[in-house]
C-alpha cells in the first residue's frame, strides 16, 4: 500500500509539472526592451507544418499589421510558434501562445533562428477585445515559484505605456 501511494504521488507530481513551461518572468519594461518589433494587428491565417528537420510541429500565423508600435515590420508579419496539428499528430506546448483567425492582438516579437517568435511565450501576446488588452499566463511556471499575473487594461493606456518606455 505504501508503495502504491508513493508511486501515485510521484505520478501526480510528474504529471502536474509536465503541464507548465518554466520561463523568465517579464515585466512590461522587459517585454518592450526584448522585443525587436511590437505590432497591433489581426490574424489572417494559420498554417501548421513540420520543422525543416521533421522533429517538431510549428504553426506560422500571418498577421496583418494595423500599427507598428516598435520597429519597422511591414504590413504583414509571419509569427512562428512551436506546436499545432499536422494530420493526426498534435503537439501542445504549455504556455506557448496560439492565435485564432480574425483575432486582434498586440504582439511583442523577437527573432529566433530566422523566425519571428513571441517574446516570453504567452507573456508577449495581448488579445484585444472591447478596447482592452489582456494576456494569459496559465501554462507558465516561473523560477521564483510564484504564479504569473495576467495584465489587463485599456488598449490606449497600454499603447501609451509602451510608447513612454520607448522614449
Amino acid at each position: 500500500m505504501k508503495r502504491f501511494i508513493l508511486v501515485t504521488t510521484l505520478f501526480v507530481i510528474t504529471t502536474l509539472t509536465c503541464f507548465a513551461t518554466t520561463v523568465e518572468r517579464l515585466s512590461l519594461d522587459d517585454l518592450v526592451k526584448k522585443a525587436h518589433v511590437i505590432v497591433h494587428g489581426r490574424v489572417r491565417d494559420a498554417r501548421s507544418h513540420w520543422s525543416s528537420n521533421g522533429r517538431l510541429i510549428l504553426t506560422t500565423y500571418t498577421v496583418d499589421v494595423a500599427e507598428a508600435i516598435k520597429g519597422r515590420p511591414g504590413r504583414v508579419v509571419d509569427i512562428t510558434t512551436v506546436g499545432g496539428r499536422v494530420g493526426d499528430v498534435i503537439l501542445n506546448v504549455a504556455g506557448m501562445p496560439s492565435f485564432q483567425r480574425g483575432e486582434d492582438a498586440v504582439i511583442f516579437l523577437e527573432t529566433s533562428a530566422g523566425m519571428s517568435t513571441v517574446v516570453g511565450l504567452s507573456q508577449g501576446k495581448f488579445s484585444v477585445q472591447n478596447g482592452e488588452v489582456s494576456n494569459v499566463t496559465s501554462g507558465l511556471a516561473f523560477p521564483d515559484g510564484r504564479n504569473g499575473a495576467p495584465l489587463k487594461m485599456r488598449l490606449e493606456d497600454f499603447k501609451r505605456q509602451i510608447e513612454n518606455r520607448l522614449r
